[in-house]
């Protein structure tokens, strides 16, 4: 059983997902609380072992998956990928229980919007949040993203969200 996370998400970092960042997926992935707004349970095989070790590699360059790391441990991950058959960015994350309600998901989404505006030429990310799925619609407006009507995702209908690039950026 992982420890309890400080109540403050002040030292929230992101650094590149690795090899050794799997079981947390997996562990995720296996837990329905964590997927109940999500792609649906996946059980932790070592075919969807495989499957994750493909997908950390298949966003090159500016692009990719970013371990949430909240006191000093890997709580989850967040992530900039390029929506098929758009010229759009899309913000991601996903969060072990235990990080849920104490800051995590926006500070590592401040941080990934902030890198986005640094590093990419993009008038706005996007990001999607299943409508019942309230905490997650709050962290996209915490971070200024703005709902731009409905699409469908996994087969679900889910609320998209933008947020245009700052006038500063």
């Amino acid at each position: 059983m992982n420890p309890p996370l400080a109540a403050s998400a002040s030292h929230v970092l992101l650094r590149r997902m690795c090899v050794d960042d799997v079981p947390m997926l997996l562990a995720l992935e296996s837990d329905p609380e964590v997927m109940r707004y999500s792609t649906g349970v996946k059980p932790a095989t070592e075919a969807r072992r495989r499957e994750l070790l493909d997908w950390l590699l298949e966003a090159p360059g500016l692009l990719g998956h970013w371990a949430v790391v909240a006191d000093g441990d890997a709580v989850g991950w967040a992530s900039l990928t390029a929506l098929p058959g758009t010229d759009r960015i899309q913000l991601a994350y996903r969060l072990q229980r235990r990080a849920w309600g104490r800051g995590c998901a926006t500070a590592a989404g401040r941080q990934l919007c902030d890198y986005a505006w640094r590093m990419l030429d993009v008038a706005a990310l996007s990001a999607v949040a299943w409508p019942d799925n309230l905490a997650s619609r709050r962290v996209l407006e915490k971070l200024g993203f703005v709902q731009a009507g409905t699409e469908t995702h996994y087969g679900r209908d889910t609320v998209a969200y933008l947020l245009p690039r700052p006038a500063s950026a």
